[in-house]
C-alpha cells in the first residue's frame, strides 16, 4: 500500500541549525549584531555522548513498499506452509469448512446461504469462498479453501511492513520484526489456514487498516473491502466501532470517519442478526475467579511465552494456578506500561484485543454439554488467544525499545521476556500438531461414482467430523 495521506517519521533532528539569510537558504531575519568570537565552553562528557547519539540516530528508510510487501507476502506464505505442510500436500475440509460452508453452498446454491447466520452471526467471507468453490472441481475445493485462508492469514504481515505504519514504527526493521512475530506467533494452531477461523485474521486486518495511516487513491478500495467483509464476518465490528470512535476523537482524520461509518453499519447489522438468531447448543459457562486466572495467565500468557507443549505437560498442569498467577502479573505489568506510556495506536490495539477477549469469555463455543471455561482451559492453541497474544508480544517489542526513555529494569525485563518468547514459545510451537487428514481424493472418486440422489458422508478434519451431501 504505497499511497498514504500523511507519513510521520521519527528522525531526531540536530540540536541546532545553521541559517544564512544572505544566501536565502532560511527565513529572513534581522541581521545579528557582530560579536567577538569566543571559544565554546567544553561540553560535559555525558552531554557530548547524547549529542553524538542525536546526530548519529537516523531511521533507515529501507526498501520501498513495492519491494517489502511482495517479499513479505511470499515469505509469509512459505512460513505458513512450513508450519503445517499437510494443508497443501493433503488438503481437507476443517470442521465448519465442510459441515457448514461447503454443505450449504452445495445443497442450497450460492445466494441463499450468504444471508444465513451461523453461531448467531453473519459469515459472509467463508460463504463467498464456498460459492466460488461451486465452480471448482470437487477434488480441488479443500485446496481452494486453504489457499483463501492462507492469503488472508498473511495479509496482516504485508500491511505491517508497509509505510502506512511508519508513524508507529518508523524503522522498517521494527515493522519486519512485528510481521515475523505475527507469522510465528505461538498458541495459534486452530487459526492456521482454515476458512472457518479466517475471520480472526480478517478482524486483525480490519483494526490494522483503521489504525494505519490513511490510504489514498485506489488503495482506499482495499480499506473499504477489508472493513466491510470483516464487519460482515463475525462479531468483531461491534468492538471495532469503539476503536474507530476513539481514534477519530483524537486524530480527526476524515478517512477514519468513512471507515467508522462502514463499521457502524456492519456492527448494527450483526447485532440485529444476533438478537434474532440462535448461537447453537452449548454447555454452561462455569465462571470462577480461579478459572479466569488460569485462562489469562496459564492459557493466554504462559502458552504464548513457553509454547503449548510445555504448558500441557504434567509438571505445569499440576501447578497451573500458581504458574498462572505469576505469568498474569508479569503480563499485567507489561500491558499496563504500554497503556500508560505507549502511542495511541498501541493503546487502541490493546483495547481492541481486550474487548474481543472479553466477548469471547462471555460467550465461548467450545463444548456442547460441558463447562465452557473448564474446557477452554484445556484448549491450547484456541482461536480466542490470537489477538490478545499478539497484543502482549507487541507490547513487549515496544517496551524493549524504551531503554533510554523508561526505567532500566522495565526495559531489561521486556528484552528478557522477548528472548524467552523467541527461543521457547515460537520454537516449541513453530510446527503445528499433525491432524490426521482423510484421503479426500479417494472419497471424491467414490462420491462421483454414485447415482444422482444417493447420499454420501465425507470424513473431514479434525477426526470425528463428517459432512453428508446428496449426489446431484
Amino acid at each position: 500500500m504505497t499511497g498514504v495521506a500523511a507519513e510521520t517519521v521519527d528522525v531526531v533532528a540536530l540540536p541546532y541549525s545553521v541559517v544564512d539569510p544572505e544566501r536565502g537558504d532560511g527565513p529572513r531575519t534581522a541581521p545579528a549584531r557582530r560579536r567577538r568570537s569566543r571559544p565554546a565552553p567544553p561540553r560535559p562528557a555525558a552531554r557530548q555522548r547524547r549529542y553524538r547519539h542525536a546526530r548519529a540516530r537516523r531511521v533507515p528508510a529501507g526498501p520501498g513498499d513495492l519491494v517489502l510487501m511482495p517479499v513479505t507476502f511470499v515469505l509469509g506464505c512459505l512460513v505458513v506452509y512450513a508450519r503445517d505442510p499437510s494443508l497443501v500436500l493433503r488438503p481437507s475440509f476443517w470442521a465448519e469448512d465442510g459441515t457448514v460452508w461447503f454443505h450449504d453452498a452445495y445443497t442450497s446454491g450460492w445466494l441463499r446461504p450468504l444471508a444465513q447466520p451461523h453461531a448467531g452471526y453473519l459469515q459472509v467471507f467463508p460463504r463467498a469462498i464456498a460459492d466460488i468453490g461451486l465452480h471448482v472441481p470437487l477434488g480441488r475445493v479443500p485446496l481452494l479453501f486453504a489457499t483463501a485462508a492462507l492469503v488472508v492469514q498473511v495479509l496482516p504481515a504485508v500491511l505491517m511492513v508497509s509505510r502506512r505504519f511508519a508513524s508507529v514504527a518508523p524503522d522498517y526493521r521494527v515493522r519486519l520484526l512485528l510481521a515475523a512475530i505475527y507469522l510465528l506467533v505461538p498458541n495459534s494452531s486452530e487459526v492456521d489456514a482454515n476458512l472457518t477461523n479466517a475471520q480472526w485474521h480478517l478482524a486483525l486486518l480490519a483494526v490494522m487498516v483503521v489504525l494505519a495511516l490513511p490510504a489514498t487513491g485506489a488503495w482506499r478500495v482495499v480499506d473499504v473491502v477489508v472493513v466491510a467483509v470483516s464487519g460482515l464476518t463475525g462479531p468483531f465490528s461491534i468492538s471495532l466501532v469503539i476503536i474507530v470512535a476513539l481514534l477519530y476523537a483524537v486524530r480527526r482524520r476524515p478517512w477514519t470517519l468513512v471507515l467508522g461509518s462502514i463499521t457502524l453499519v456492519t456492527a448494527v447489522l450483526e447485532l440485529v442478526v444476533l438478537s434474532g438468531a440462535r448461537r447453537g447448543q452449548f454447555g454452561s459457562l462455569g465462571m470462577s475467579v480461579d478459572r479466569l486466572v488460569e485462562l489469562l495467565g496459564g492459557r493466554l500468557v504462559a502458552n504464548t511465552v513457553l509454547g503449548t507443549s510445555t504448558t500441557v505437560a504434567r509438571p505445569f498442569v499440576a501447578h497451573l494456578l500458581s504458574y498462572s498467577v505469576a505469568f498474569l502479573v508479569l503480563a499485567a505489568v507489561v500491558v499496563a506500561l504500554a497503556l500508560w506510556r505507549g502511542p495511541l495506536e498501541l493503546k487502541l490495539f490493546n483495547l481492541y484485543a481486550g474487548l474481543v477477549l472479553a466477548g469471547s469469555f462471555a460467550s465461548p463455543l467450545v463444548s456442547v454439554t460441558g463447562s465452557q471455561w473448564k474446557v477452554l482451559i484445556a484448549d491450547s492453541g484456541a482461536r480466542y488467544w490470537l489477538l490478545p497474544s499478539l497484543a502482549v508480544l507487541v507490547d513487549v517489542v515496544w517496551l524493549a525499545g524504551q531503554v533510554r526513555a523508561m526505567w532500566r529494569w522495565a526495559a531489561a525485563a521486556a528484552v528478557l521476556l522477548l528472548v524467552v518468547v523467541a527461543v521457547s514459545g515460537m520454537r516449541e510451537d513453530f510446527h503445528y500438531p499433525v491432524v490426521a487428514a482423510p484421503g479426500w481424493s479417494t472419497q471424491v472418486r467414490q462420491f462421483e461414482a454414485l447415482r444422482p440422489g444417493t447420499p454420501y458422508t465425507f470424513k473431514i478434519r479434525p477426526p470425528g467430523w463428517t459432512v453428508t451431501v446428496v449426489r446431484k
